[in-house]
């Protein structure tokens, strides 16, 4: 089986498409398009197996060629007919790279989301205003009914960030990114 990574996935919905250009600003944050300055920091990320070890990422995405390689497809696949939503994280006082989150369409009116942060960026809420920004965007300007956040259960950090950011924890559920089973959070626009 292949593990099918949030940041190779395609966005199949037909919310975004062709010549993508995009940015959120948040309080102290920018979640914008990667670029060839993004990629040292990614790679970086990537190979710490620490940092990825709670993420649907396949292994040959976890070395140096597999991140350069996953990063270039992502940076390429903006100006296409099906550009990858993913993104890197800016912090607007230092401007250095924070961290990457990205979206998947998943069945008719869903999306999952993925968020990343580096290690030494952590424990600063970063990953919780990055999740609200982008699962409200989510919602609000692609037309997503729910927001899924598959986490797993050993992993309290990312529990506790996903219901700071306004998600539900619906159980735990198999899912078809993860050998274990995952606590299913969920963002959904409420129907006023």
């Amino acid at each position: 089986m292949v593990i099918r990574s949030l940041l190779a996935a395609k966005l199949e919905y037909g919310c975004v498409r062709g010549n993508m250009s995009f940015s959120i600003n948040t309080k102290r944050l920018r979640i914008r398009q990667f670029t060839e300055e993004d990629l040292e920091d990614f790679i970086s990320f990537m190979t710490d197996p620490d940092s990825t070890k709670f993420l649907a990422f396949a292994e040959e995405q976890k070395n140096r060629e597999g991140a350069e390689k996953l990063l270039r497809l992502t940076i390429e696949s903006y100006g296409s007919e099906t550009p990858l939503m993913a993104f890197a994280v800016d912090c607007h006082s230092t401007g250095s790279f924070v961290g990457f989150c990205g979206l998947t369409p998943r069945e008719c009116r869903d999306v999952e989301i993925m968020y990343a942060v580096m290690s030494g960026d952590r424990g600063k809420g970063y990953a919780a205003e990055i999740v609200a920004s982008l699962a409200q965007y989510a919602v609000s300007q692609l037309g997503f009914q729910r927001v899924t956040a598959p986490i797993s259960p050993k992993h309290q950090a990312s529990k506790a960030v996903a219901e700071k950011a306004g998600f539900v924890d619906r159980g735990i559920v198999q899912s078809s990114e993860f050998t274990e089973k995952v606590h299913l959070f969920v963002f959904e626009q409420s129907s006023n």
